[in-house]
C-alpha cells in the first residue's frame, strides 16, 4: 500500500515570527536539560529552546531528547497540532481512526491531536479509516506538509522539481520548494532523501523554520479577501496598432477647487522585433454621462519603443465642472487631419470603472481586492513575479505623530533576479489616506528565491483609528512648458488593519544566559554571533520620582575573525501593553574579539508606579534618518528579585566574594588648632572574579560605597570600577573614608555596597550587601 500525507489544509494557522503564541502554555525545560543536546551549535540551540519552551517537544527519556530517533505519526499528530494552533479537545477518549485507541501504551496520548488533525481536514488519514500512528513519516511527507502549511501548495506544483530518484514523483516540487524556502537541506550525498524516515531532529528545526515564515491570518478563509489567493489584477492587453498593444496601468479622478483632476498611466508594448515610434492616437476618458475628455501627453513622455519592451506614458487633464462625475472608459482614437472633415477612428475601448482611483478619497470596497492581514499581494500595474506579505506592525512617535511601522516579507518565486519596483503604502481611515514612505533607502534586489524585508512608515494624525493599508503606486505628469511634475498615488489593492494589533503575545518564558533566537531575515546581526540575556533587575534613582529596570547583553562571538557589535536598541513592554524604550549605555567596546564575548547595557527610565514581575523584552535594529526601528527578537523575562544580603555580591560577569571585613574609625586632632577630624578605615580580604569569558566597558559598572550613621544618614562615599585603572582587585585591601561629612565621631556605622551605573536620567544604583558595624 502506497504511504500518503494527504494535508487538505483549511484551519487557520496561529503562529507567528518569533512568537508562541498558540502554542499554549511553556514549560520550563531547554535543551541544557537533555544530555544529546549539548552539543548543538547556538543557532540550533535557540532554536531547540524555542520549540522546548513552548511545550511542542519534550524528551523521549530520563534527559534523552532521542534527536536522531525516528518521527512516527503519532508525534507528528501533537507537533502539527500544537504548531497550527488547533483545538484539542484533551477528554475525547474514542478515536474515527479504528487503528487508535486511548489504551494504546505507546501512542494513545496522540488520541486527541489525531482528532484535531482529521477534524481540521489537516489528514485523511494512512488508509481507509486507518492512522497508523506507529508508522514512520518520511522527509518527503513532511516536506508537503510544511509548504502546505505556508500556503504554497500551487506554488510547488508550479515548482521544477528535483530530478533526485530519492522523491517520489508527487512529491517533487514540494521537496524542491521546501530546500528553497530553507526548511530542509539536501543529504550530504546531494540527494533529498525523500521516502528516508525523518528524524525528530528534522522536526524542529523543520517546524521552527516554518514558523518564522508563516504569516498569520495568511489562511482565514472565513472572511473576505483572506486566505489561500494572492491579490492582484488582470490588466488586460488591447491592440493598438500590429505591433503595440495598450495596458491601463493606472486611473485618478481627484476633485480640485475647480472641479476634477483626471490622470492616466498606459503601458504601450511593443512585440515586434525592431523599435517602434508611439502611435499617433488621441487618449480620451469617458464618463457615465456620455461626455468624453481628451487627456493631454505629459512632456516627459517616451517618443519610442525597444523591441519586445514596453514603456509607460502619462497623461492628465483638469475640467471645470462642479457635477459628480464617473468616469467609465478610456478611449484610444486614431484622428486623422488630413481629411476635412477630419476622421476619427476607435483603436481601442478599455473599461475603467472598477479601476478609477479618487484620491484621498477612495475606498477599496471590492473584497477581492482587500484582504485581511497577511494575505500575499502582487504589486497592479507592474510587470514582476515579486510577491509580498504583511508580517507585522508596529507603532513610535514621530514627535507628536503616531508612526505605524509596516514590514513586508517580498519573495522571489521567478527565476530572474528582480528588483522591488516604486510603490509605497498608505493609511487608510475615515474619509482619508495618510500616504507612508519605504524606509530603505537604496534600491532592493531579490535572485531568484530569496526573501527580505522592506518596512515602510505611515504617520498619522493623533487619535486616527485606521482601518486598513492600501498599496500605492506613485504616478507623475509632467505639464508643457513645466519644470516640476505634478505628483500623485493611485492604488488598487490592500489588506486590514490587523485584528489583533495591541494585543500581547503569549511568549515562553526565558531563561537568563540561554540563546535568544533572532529574525532569520534580519541583516542586523550576524548570524555567528550568540545572543543571550544575562540580566533584568531593578536599580533605584534616590530621591526621584523614577527608577530602573537594567537589562545586559551577551555577544558572543565563536568564529575565527572579528565581529562588530551589532547596533541594536531595546524595549520593555508591560502585561498592559505599555512600553518603555532603552537606552544603550555608552561603550568603547566595538568588537566582539573571536572565542571572546561582550557585554552591551540596557537602561529603562520607568515610573515607581510600575510593579511587573514580568516583561517582553525586545530588540530592536534602526534604519532611515529618523530612526525607525523593527523587532528582531522577544522574548518573555522576568525581572530578578533583589539581591540577598549576603558577602557574595554578584553583578555579571563579575563575582566578589568578602570572606572577612571590617569598620573602624580614625579620629585625628590637629595641634596647632587642636581641632578634631573623624575618618573611617574599611579594611576587608577579597576574591574578584569574572563568571564569563566577556569584555566589559571599563567604566561599567561600577562600585558605590555608601557610609551611613545609625539614622541612616550618608556621612561618606566611594567609586570603584572593576576594569580599567583603580580597579578592585582580589587580596587584602583597604578603603579610608576620607570625606566624612560628620563634625562628630559617628558609631556604630553601616556601610552599603551597590551596584551602580550610568543613565540618562542620572546615576541608578542597586543594593548588594549591607555591613553593620
Amino acid at each position: 500500500m502506497k504511504k500518503r500525507l494527504s494535508i487538505l489544509l483549511s484551519a487557520a494557522m496561529a503562529f507567528s515570527m518569533l512568537s508562541t503564541a498558540a502554542f499554549g502554555a511553556g514549560t520550563s525545560k531547554s535543551s541544557a536539560d537533555f544530555s544529546d543536546l549539548k552539543d548543538l551549535d547556538a543557532s540550533a540551540k535557540a532554536k531547540f529552546d524555542t520549540m522546548i519552551s513552548a511545550g511542542i517537544f519534550d524528551g523521549v527519556g530520563e534527559g534523552r531528547f532521542g534527536l536522531k530517533d525516528k518521527m512516527n505519526r503519532a508525534q507528528f499528530a501533537k507537533v502539527a497540532a500544537l504548531i497550527f494552533g488547533l483545538k484539542v479537545d484533551t477528554s475525547l477518549k474514542a478515536s474515527s481512526f479504528s487503528d487508535v485507541s486511548a489504551d494504546d501504551p505507546a501512542n494513545g496520548y496522540a488520541l486527541p491531536y489525531i482528532e484535531a488533525l482529521r477534524g481540521a481536514n489537516l489528514t485523511d488519514g494512512f488508509a481507509q479509516n486507518a492512522y497508523n500512528p506507529a508508522g514512520e513519516v518520511t522527509k518527503e511527507q513532511l516536506a508537503a506538509f510544511l509548504i502546505r502549511g505556508l500556503n504554497k501548495d500551487a506554488e510547488a506544483k508550479s515548482t521544477a522539481g528535483l530530478n533526485d530518484p530519492t522523491v517520489s514523483d508527487w512529491a517533487k516540487g514540494y521537496a524542491a520548494l521546501a530546500i528553497r524556502l530553507k526548511l530542509m537541506d539536501s543529504e550530504t550525498d546531494g540527494t533529498f532523501g525523500g521516502t528516508s524516515a525523518a528524524t525528530r531532529e528534522l522536526l524542529v528545526t523543520s517546524s521552527y523554520e516554518a514558523k518564522q515564515q508563516y504569516i498569520p491570518g495568511s489562511r482565514n478563509t472565513n472572511e473576505p479577501g483572506g486566505g489561500a489567493v494572492t491579490l492582484t489584477m488582470d490588466m488586460p492587453s488591447y491592440d493598438i496598432t500590429g505591433s503595440t498593444q495598450a495596458q491601463v496601468k493606472s486611473v485618478l479622478q481627484e476633485k480640485t477647487d475647480e472641479g476634477w483632476r483626471i490622470g492616466a498611466v498606459v503601458k504601450l508594448k511593443n512585440t515586434s522585433g525592431s523599435a517602434v515610434r508611439i502611435p499617433d492616437y488621441e487618449l480620451r476618458a469617458k464618463a457615465s454621462d456620455g461626455t468624453v475628455y481628451v487627456l493631454q501627453s505629459s512632456a516627459s513622455n517616451p517618443h519610442s519603443i525597444p523591441p519586445q519592451s514596453y514603456v509607460e506614458l502619462s497623461y492628465m487633464t483638469v475640467i471645470e465642472v462642479k457635477t459628480e462625475l464617473d468616469l467609465t472608459d478610456l478611449l484610444w482614437i486614431d484622428v486623422d487631419q488630413n481629411v476635412y472633415p477630419k476622421q476619427e477612428t476607435l483603436l481601442a475601448d478599455a473599461p475603467i470603472g472598477s479601476i478609477v482611483w479618487r484620491g484621498k478619497d477612495a475606498v477599496i470596497e471590492d473584497s477581492a481586492l482587500l484582504g485581511n492581514w497577511g494575505v500575499t499581494f502582487s504589486v497592479p500595474g507592474e510587470s514582476s513575479a515579486l510577491k509580498y506579505t504583511a508580517s507585522r506592525l508596529n507603532r513610535q512617535f514621530t514627535g507628536q505623530a503616531p508612526t505605524y511601522i509596516v514590514q513586508l516579507i517580498v519573495e522571489n518565486p521567478g527565476s530572474y533576479t528582480e528588483t522591488v519596483p516604486d510603490f509605497t503604502l498608505g493609511g487608510k481611515a475615515e474619509g482619508q489616506t495618510f500616504i507612508g514612505k519605504r524606509i530603505e533607502q537604496e534600491p532592493v534586489t531579490l535572485h531568484p528565491g530569496e526573501r527580505k524585508y522592506l518596512h515602510y512608515a505611515v504617520t498619522t494624525d493623533l487619535n486616527t483609528q485606521l482601518t486598513a493599508f492600501y498599496v500605492l503606486s506613485p504616478e507623475s505628469f509632467l505639464k508643457q512648458g513645466q519644470s516640476t511634475p505634478i505628483v500623485y498615488y493611485t492604488g488598487r489593492i490592500g489588506f486590514r488593519f490587523p485584528s489583533s494589533y495591541g494585543t500581547p503575545m503569549a511568549l515562553p518564558a526565558y531563561e537568563f544566559g540561554k540563546p535568544i533566537a533572532i529574525d532569520s531575515l534580519s541583516q542586523a546581526v550576524s548570524p555567528q554571533l550568540g545572543v543571550s540575556l544575562m540580566s533584568l533587575d531593578w536599580f533605584e534613582n534616590e530621591g526621584q520620582s523614577f527608577k530602573t529596570a537594567v537589562a545586559q547583553l551577551k555577544f558572543k562571538n565563536p568564529s575565527g575573525s572579528p565581529l562588530s557589535v551589532p547596533d541594536l536598541t531595546a524595549e520593555l513592554q508591560n502585561a498592559q501593553g505599555i512600553l518603555y524604550s532603552g537606552s544603550r549605555t555608552a561603550s568603547s567596546v566595538k568588537e566582539v574579539l573571536p572565542g571572546m564575548g561582550t557585554v552591551v547595557t540596557f537602561t529603562f527610565t520607568v515610573p515607581l508606579s510600575e510593579d511587573a514581575a514580568r516583561f517582553t523584552f525586545r530588540l530592536l535594529e534602526q534604519q532611515g534618518q529618523q530612526t525607525y526601528k523593527f523587532p528582531v527578537a522577544e522574548t518573555s523575562v522576568a525581572v530578578n528579585p533583589p539581591a540577598a544580603d549576603s558577602t557574595l555580591l554578584t553583578f555579571y560577569p563579575f563575582e566578589l566574594k568578602l570572606s572577612s571585613w571590617s569598620l573602624s574609625a580614625v579620629t585625628m586632632a590637629n595641634p596647632t588648632t587642636r581641632a578634631y577630624t573623624f575618618n573611617y578605615k574599611f579594611k576587608m580580604d577579597l576574591d574578584v572574579h569574572t563568571t564569563d569569558e566577556v569584555i566589559v566597558d571599563p567604566g561599567n559598572p561600577k562600585l558605590y560605597m555608601q557610609l551611613e550613621n545609625s539614622e541612616g544618614t550618608r556621612i561618606a562615599s566611594k567609586v570603584y570600577t572593576l576594569a580599567g585603572e583603580n580597579r578592585l582587585m582580589s587580596g587584602s585591601q583597604i578603603i579610608n573614608f576620607d570625606n566624612v561629612s560628620s563634625d562628630q565621631l559617628e558609631i556604630p556605622v553601616t556601610l552599603k555596597i551597590y551596584e551602580t551605573i550610568n543613565t540618562p536620567a542620572g546615576d541608578a544604583k542597586r543594593l548588594l550587601a549591607v555591613l553593620k558595624q
